[in-house]
């Protein structure tokens, strides 16, 4: 064997699985989508504010599977991603709506079952946790407004000294005519 296969047989897949599930298999599929690839975390919080009904099955299911990891495997809960998610079709449940002069329109209840299978990757500097990222912005974007603050701008007084716009006034100018052209009442 090679030195590959061995790599990919030594990492870790923790499965789970969740059947015959109430939402059509096409629905459930633009979920599975969306979270392949994401690191946990970010995928339950993805799918809390999803507005789609399978997204509460799936999240129960990579919720599980995460709790595998974790009690069967010792795997640490920060370091595993969705692998992959995959949404087959399960039974199909025919129900009957009356119709016009005693006949019957079939109504097809389709379920789905969901599989979700999670791997353990190390997270790099890039890929880091979304709220550091923003809390590292937030600190970047105060240092610069209190320089900006502190200093003024050349280029500005220089502007205003011959009779030149700055760069924002022109901007606000093209907002300012966009905004007159496209109004409605065209008259004022």
């Amino acid at each position: 064997m090679s030195n590959k296969a061995e790599k990919q047989n030594s990492a870790k897949q923790v499965t789970a699985y969740a059947r015959n599930l109430r939402v059509s298999p096409r629905k459930l599929r633009l979920l599975t989508s969306m979270v392949q690839g994401m690191y946990v975390d970010q995928a339950v919080t993805s799918l809390q504010f999803a507005p789609q009904k399978g997204a509460e099955f799936l999240l129960r299911a990579i919720k599980s599977a995460a709790a595998n990891a974790v009690n069967n495997f010792s795997l640490k809960p920060e370091d595993l991603y969705v692998k992959s998610a995959t949404c087959d079709m399960g039974k199909v449940m025919k129900r009957y709506f009356p119709r016009a002069r005693g006949s019957a329109f079939v109504i097809k209840r389709k379920l789905s079952h969901v599989n979700v299978v999670l791997g353990e990757k190390k997270r790099s500097g890039k890929s880091a946790s979304r709220l550091e990222l923003f809390k590292k912005k937030q600190k970047q974007e105060a240092s610069v407004d209190k320089k900006e603050a502190t200093e003024i701008k050349p280029e500005k007084t220089r502007a205003r000294q011959h009779g030149q716009k700055s760069d924002e006034q022109i901007k606000m100018n093209k907002v300012q005519n966009k905004r007159r052209m496209f109004n409605r009442k065209s008259g004022e």
